[in-house]
């Protein structure tokens, strides 16, 4: 029988093995017997040996002698019957359906990498399958036997007597008339040769050599053939190592059944009309059914129907019938063989064969082939030929040549019956037909090519449509097989199977004449003509043919020699494909297509399309019982980005629950599945770590610590780490080699590139942002965090296995975590939002967060929900610079480790918080503000540092009475140009404070006063805590963060300039304006009482006697006091100063030892007040040390300033006077009924006569001024060691303080201008003008 796959045959080798010489082969029982004993008929014994192993040669009527190669002999039962139509379907249905390979190969076409598979034994196995099942054509005489072997048995008594038998039975089969199966090639003259089976372990050798010889004499010497076979035992093999050798080639076959002579089933086809009229044969019901429901249901599919998946369904189940009537018909054994004999396909063959006797096998096909076979055929081209050299010569008569040139020569003009001419066997058309044949299957295919050219000739003139299709097909085939193939016998092939198909209406022969000229392309690389050919042959009558040709035409469009590949059309036909091998119940293959297609369509904005093939690829997955695949594709469908609507995502959604609920159903080992919706925002997973529990206490704020929601800022967390750098130094006393600042909270910007560490039986929080990306609703219960603990001593607990695990582990795994979780959420359509997450540790090791799991149902539906989990997946980031410094990692990118904790034992823990301070302040108010610390641990805290960002603006209250005089100050009093000031530990000393230490459980409290700036605006202030933790922990220290986020709201201004009030006695004089420059908005009113003017200077101190107010039109009495400031009012004062008789500068310079602070303030301070508030101010007196004036006399150095810099402002003192204000206002809101006592202060610093100084300032720093003066400074001749130096910008201006001037002079020398408005005057010596102001008493 035919062989055509799994050897890796080339075009010509499949058409040599197609049109090889048939050769029948009739068995007596006893020489069946001897075969079965190999489980073997002796049909298929000689499988393995059909080619000759060696070179024959073959002689043509000229005597020139031609080399057949590679002659391959069908040998065939000549009992082989075709099967019926139904049968033959499901012959081909099968061979497609046990046909697979899972090999892939990935070709690059279009920049797409291509998964393909590497072979198509399916359609190999299909078209071996449709050439077998096909009825022997009158038409062709390929498949006629040409010869026939009587197989006996050398145990036979009456061998010649049983050889006669055998023959009459042959010559029977060969005599009737019309002629019926088998058919054969030359009926009146059949070679008929003789094979003696001698089983060498049984029988006598001598005796079966008298029996050959018997009929040696009897048949011919020619015709006679011995073979020796079963040299082996029964059941044991040759040799431990020979293989198989015809487990590829069995198929079942025929059998042959002697109670049988001379007839054959009469459910057998005997001609091509019975086997068409088959189909019609079927039961009436049956067929109508099935007519209509391919036209109702057939006539309407499309592969991009939204209807097709529903549709095909409804189809495979209503053909149901026919596959069920496919199953149940009855298998005669002597047409075909039954299929369902398992033991016998898989018992061993060829168990009593040596190697000898696969030898004689080999040799007995080679030598009948060159003693019997080829001079046979030698005889039967020499009968032919000088047969139609007779005959045409008689035909070439007047009337036939007329009608040959008169007659019209194409095929189907005015033709309707194929069988319009009937040749008899003898006519000279057949006989040339015949010789062509003879030739073309032994390879003679030059003589073949001139055979089939005149008889396309003959039949084409006689308009024999179905024999001139015939021999165009074969002149094709011949001239490709001769290697002189060109366009035009490219066209006989078109021309046959056009032939075939409109006049002949024979589908069996144009779909195999489109089988052979794909080969015949496919070599001459012209595949976009194969494609048009395959795809001309698909129709509404056969799904499968039509699928399996539609695969072969995709993939010629994809390996077409174009400037560019047809990947397009591979797609859009292997989806066609695969909507046929849908309809023809191949769910596998149709499967495959869909997956092959979906690469093309993938990622190319098709989305509907790209939809329809997943929904596709998940129904036939879901078919095929490959549960994983089907949701896998039903969650592609809920991508975001989908553009389906609602309703039809709704669906999806349902389906993807039900194939996963199914899925855990059939695959309990499987536990938690992957969720597919909603999506987690991978990068917006954050973790915070080493927060200390919050302690809830009345009137307290707690420390704001981190948050898990806090933005990343780097400008902000620059500060937090100088601040933590400066602790860590302070606290060691010396300088670290490395500092590394510590992070708690891991987000995108901040990852982990270290493992992060979290402490046993404190919380961490955690953060995830979930995404619903379909367009209906979703609805997440019974969520919880999914998460693995490695503990120290290896052992694992997870609480992803709760389900499986017993009640002790159970227990165990829920008491190792402590989690608290949102209940459950709802989630709209495409919409986002964030979840929270706290774990609390009671163990040691390794925690690895892995996702969370929930139940996710849709909001319309839900009961139908299912129990999975969503991943969180570990990132990837690309390290700085630094990191790759300092890990020295050659790698390009790292893992983020912010998911994958160390857990180590419990550390002492420090709770702080903090008394309320108001959100929105005054510019210069001061509040006092308690700190609170608890020690919550079990162990003491031995070391409490705090730093501030901004140390001008707190003052604690818990500093040391004794601190040392700031620089500013020492520098007034000395030259510190020669000390020896390290930078980096002034600057520390600024920013750090120490806290006395707490021993366990111990709670204490710090009072602090906090200044808001004098700057308006949104202010921070950060304070950061550090404390020691015992040694031996993994961490040394622990840290909390607080942050104040105020909003200053403008006040008070003020502005003071430094005059020569009497030229005649130098006496200077401070003219100060105020103005209240709140405004009245928001039921908001503000009035402002000025408490006390102070002055700090070492050489002036105020005149307790001498205070005029130079404008009092906007005072006026307030609920506090006679004299207040509303809002947009002003005001404005002069004060006279005075000789400070009381500074101790002199005396505090010669002493060894510098004076404290607060001796340095009362020696320079004197005060006055002006327009008290009746009620008592608790700030701190402006002598304390800890008083806002002290931070206002110190110089705050920037934490970046440069040691030049520094240096500079060390080395440099700019005498000055330091004007103090203090203020109390009262905020009435809300008409009233909510009022705020604040109090603050103004300090304006005053370097040079009549400059001004002001209050609020400019942007400058105390550094920067200081630096910015000292510049102005060094161009003069020396710098000036006393204060109200006159500028050399006022010289020119002002009078001279050493000039005389007249008492009674021009009166216009004695006033000033008018700065201000109208009835404003300032009289430089007559103070009768001026209204003093009886100093109040205090």
């Amino acid at each position: 029988m035919l062989q055509l796959t799994g050897q890796n045959y080339n075009a010509r080798d499949i058409i040599k093995n197609i049109f090889s010489p048939l050769i029948g082969v009739l068995s007596s029982p006893l020489a069946d017997e001897a075969c079965q004993r190999n489980n073997l008929t002796f049909v298929e014994l000689l499988q393995p040996f059909a080619k000759l192993p060696n070179d024959a040669h073959f002689r043509d009527v000229s005597g020139t002698s031609v080399s057949v190669r590679g002659l391959r002999l069908n040998f065939c039962d000549v009992d082989w019957r075709p099967p019926q139509t139904v049968l033959a379907r499901k012959m081909l249905n099968d061979s497609v359906t046990n046909a697979h390979n899972d090999k892939t190969k990935v070709v690059t076409i279009a920049d797409m990498d291509l998964e393909l598979p590497t072979s198509e034994p399916w359609f190999e196995q299909w078209r071996e399958t449709f050439l077998t099942v096909q009825f022997p054509a009158e038409h062709e005489f390929t498949r006629h036997l040409l010869s026939c072997l009587l197989i006996l048995s050398s145990a036979d008594p009456q061998i010649v007597e049983t050889a006669h038998k055998l023959t009459q039975r042959v010559q029977q089969m060969q005599s009737i008339t019309p002629q019926k199966l088998p058919k054969w090639f030359h009926p009146s003259e059949v070679l008929n040769s003789y094979v003696v089976l001698h089983e060498a372990r049984q029988g006598d050798l001598s005796k079966a050599q008298q029996a050959f010889e018997m009929l040696k004499s009897t048949f011919g010497d020619s015709k006679c053939f011995l073979i020796s076979i079963n040299s082996n035992e029964g059941g044991q093999p040759a040799a431990q190592d020979m293989q198989d050798l015809w487990k590829d080639y069995i198929k079942r076959q025929p059998k042959s059944t002697l109670a049988q002579e001379g007839s054959s089933d009469p459910s057998a086809p005997k001609s091509p009309q019975e086997a068409t009229s088959a189909v019609g044969s079927m039961p009436a019901m049956q067929m109508s059914v099935l007519q209509e429901q391919e036209q109702d249901v057939v006539g309407m599919l499309h592969p991009l129907s939204p209807m097709q998946e529903s549709a095909t369904d409804a189809l495979s189940t209503r053909l149901s019938i026919s596959s069920e009537s496919i199953a149940s018909q009855n298998i005669n054994p002597n047409v075909w063989a039954a299929s369902d004999d398992v033991a016998a396909d898989n018992a061993p063959h060829g168990s009593c064969l040596g190697a000898k006797d696969l030898e004689n096998l080999r040799h007995f096909v080679q030598d009948y082939a060159v003693r019997a076979l080829i001079p046979y055929i030698e005889h039967l081209v020499a009968i032919l030929s000088e047969g139609v050299t007779q005959k045409k010569g008689v035909s070439k008569s007047l009337l036939s040549a007329t009608k040959r040139w008169f007659v019209t020569s194409k095929p189907g003009a005015g033709a309707n019956n194929q069988n319009a001419v009937i040749y008899t066997n003898e006519s000279a058309e057949l006989q040339t037909r015949k010789l062509g044949d003879l030739y073309f299957m032994f390879g003679h295919y030059n003589l073949a090519f001139q055979a089939y050219h005149q008889a396309k000739r003959d039949f084409n003139a006689d308009s024999a449509w179905q024999y001139y299709a015939g021999a165009l097909e074969m002149a094709a085939l011949s001239a490709f097989q001769l290697g002189t193939a060109h366009r035009k016998t490219y066209d006989y092939m078109e021309d046959a199977i056009v032939c075939y198909l409109t006049v002949c209406k024979l589908q069996q022969f144009a779909t195999r004449a489109t089988l052979l000229s794909m080969e015949c392309l496919k070599t001459a690389r012209l595949y976009s003509e194969v494609a048009k050919q395959l795809i001309r042959m698909t129709s509404e009558e056969s799904d499968l043919r039509s699928a399996l040709l539609l695969e072969q035409a995709a993939y010629c469009f994809l390996i077409s020699p174009q400037p560019r590949a047809m990947h397009r059309k591979y797609a859009f036909h292997i989806v066609l494909a695969g909507n046929r091998y849908s309809r023809a119940g191949q769910r596998r293959h149709a499967y495959r297509c869909y997956r092959q297609a979906y690469q093309v369509f993938e990622k190319r904005e098709w989305s509907l399309a790209e939809d329809h093939i997943q929904y596709t690829v998940a129904k036939q997955a879901y078919q095929l019982k490959q549960l994983e695949e089907s949701s896998r594709s039903f969650a592609h469908l809920l991508r975001p980005g989908s553009q389906q609507n609602a309703q039809q995502q709704a669906n999806f959604l349902k389906e993807y629950l039900q194939t996963q609920n199914e899925l855990i159903r059939r695959s309990p080992e499987l536990g938690l599945v992957p969720h597919a919706l909603p999506q987690v925002i991978q990068s917006s997973i954050r973790v915070l770590t080493l927060v200390p529990p919050l302690t809830a206490q009345p009137n307290i704020e707690p420390a704001s610590n981190l948050n898990i929601n806090s933005p990343f800022q780097p400008g902000d967390e620059a500060i937090w780490h100088k601040l933590e750098e400066m602790l860590v130094i302070t606290a060691a006393s010396n300088k670290p080699f490395v500092f590394k600042p510590s992070r708690y909270l891991f987000t995108q910007q901040q990852p982990a590139l270290d493992i992060p560490l979290a402490i046993q039986g404190e919380p961490i929080e955690l953060a995830v942002s979930l995404a619903n990306s379909v367009k209906c609703g979703v609805a997440l219960t019974d969520i919880d965090l999914l998460w693995k603990l490695t503990l120290d001593n290896g052992e694992e607990l997870s609480n992803g296995n709760l389900s499986t695990s017993d009640g002790a582990s159970s227990a165990a795994i829920q008491a190792a975590v402590k989690c608290q979780c949102p209940v459950n959420i709802e989630l709209a359509e495409q919409a986002t939002e964030t979840l929270h997450f706290r774990l609390t540790p009671k163990l040691t090791g390794r925690l690895n967060i892995l996702g969370l799991f929930c139940r996710v149902a849709a909001l319309t539906d839900p009961a139908t929900s299912l129990l999975g989990y969503l991943k969180f997946e570990t990132q990837r980031v690309k390290p700085s610079a630094e990191s790759k410094k300092s890990t020295q990692s050659l790698s390009q990118t790292m893992l983020d480790n912010r998911l994958d904790l160390r857990l180590i034992p419990q550390l002492p823990a420090l709770s702080i918080g903090f008394s309320s301070v108001p959100s929105e302040m005054l510019t210069g108010e001061i509040v006092p503000v308690t700190i609170t610390l608890r020690n919550l641990g079990i162990a003491p805290i031995d070391e409490i540092f705090v730093a501030c960002d901004n140390p001008r603006s707190i003052t604690l209250l818990q500093k040391e009475s004794q601190q040392p005089l700031p620089l500013a100050m020492l520098n007034s009093l000395r030259n510190l140009s020669n000390d020896k000031l390290v930078k980096d530990k002034e600057i520390r000393g600024q920013h750090v404070c120490s806290l006395p230490p707490l021993e366990a459980q111990q709670a204490q409290t710090v009072p602090m006063w906090l200044q808001a700036p004098h700057k308006t605006g949104n202010f921070q202030l950060r304070l950061l805590f550090y404390y020691s933790v015992p040694g031996g922990a993994a961490i040394k220290y622990r840290l909390v963060r607080h942050i104040w986020q105020l909003q200053v709201e403008s006040c008070l201004e003020a502005e003071a300039t430094c005059i020569i009030s009497n030229v005649t006695n130098g006496e200077l004089g401070l003219d100060i304006k105020l103005k209240n420059v709140n405004n009245e908005q928001k039921n908001v009113s503000t009035e402002v009482y000025i408490n006390t003017l102070s002055l700090y200077s070492k050489e002036y101190k105020l005149n307790p006697d001498k205070l005029f107010i130079m404008d009092k039109m906007g005072i006026s009495a307030g609920q506090a006091g006679e004299h207040s400031l509303k809002s947009q009012k002003s005001c404005s004062f002069q004060g006279r100063l005075q000789a400070n008789q009381d500074s101790k500068d002199e005396e505090f310079s010669q002493q060894a030892t510098m004076p404290s602070i607060k001796q340095l303030l009362a020696s320079r301070l004197s005060h006055l007040k002006i327009m008290p508030m009746d009620r008592i101010s608790d700030l701190l007196p402006l002598e304390d040390p800890r008083s806002f004036l002290a931070n206002e006399e110190t110089i705050f150095f920037p934490t970046n300033i440069s040691t030049e810099d520094f240096n500079a402002i060390v080395a440099s003192y700019l005498p000055h006077s330091t004007l103090a204000l203090s203020w109390s206002a009262i905020i009435s809101q809300d008409e009233g009924r909510n009022e705020r006592l604040v109090n603050g202060l103004h300090f304006i610093k005053l370097y040079n006569l009549y400059e001004t100084g002001n209050c609020p300032s400019g942007d400058l720093s105390a550094a920067s001024e200081v630096l910015l003066r000292r510049k102005s400074k060094d161009g003069e001749k020396g710098p000036s060691k006393r204060e109200f130096q006159l500028s050399e910008d006022k010289i020119a201006g002002s009078p001279d303080p050493n000039e005389q001037y007249e008492v009674f002079g021009d009166e216009r020398e004695h006033w000033e201008p008018n700065e201000n408005y109208i009835g404003q005057r300032c009289l430089l010596e007559d103070e009768s003008f001026v209204m003093p102001v009886a100093p109040a008493k205090g």
